[in-house]
């Protein structure tokens, strides 16, 4: 198993909207993905290769002048072969003199658990984001 970790631009937005579950009923997400696989805002987004095929991607973008992890997606058929590690991995090697924020719905136990084995301590909770399902952010350091 080969799992690479490439930088991702506007040519690559098909590929991320196939395997966002997420986008495919959602306009606002759709339109979101769109703008930020163009680089709006300063965002910068990863595509995972799993055997050279499209297996996740990552958008970064800024939360209080601090690289925050906006969205990362694994696609339904590559999940958990460690697609979202690797791109946590190639995020946090980019990022490692800077705190890196990341956020996840609570519900999202599995993204907790990766966070919480690589390092990263919980920095506060967002209540009506998503009704009935608030938003745990997280800090990892930076590396010394």
């Amino acid at each position: 198993m080969s799992l690479t970790v490439r930088l991702a631009g506007p040519a690559d937005l098909p590929v991320a909207l196939a395997m966002d579950e997420v986008a495919a009923r959602d306009a606002h997400r759709h339109d979101w993905l769109t703008r930020a696989f163009a680089g709006e805002k300063g965002r910068v987004a990863r595509l995972a290769l799993l055997d050279g095929e499209p297996a996740g991607f990552a958008v970064m973008g800024e939360f209080f002048s601090n690289p925050f992890l906006d969205l990362i997606v694994t696609a339904p058929a590559a999940r958990r072969r460690g697609v979202a590690a690797a791109l946590l991995t190639e995020i946090e090697r980019v990022h490692a003199g800077q705190k890196l924020f990341v956020s996840t719905n609570v519900s999202n136990t599995i993204m907790q658990g990766l966070l919480s084995c690589r390092g990263y301590l919980p920095s506060g909770q967002v209540e009506n984001l998503d009704p009935g399902d608030p938003e745990l952010f997280f800090v990892r350091p930076p590396a010394l």
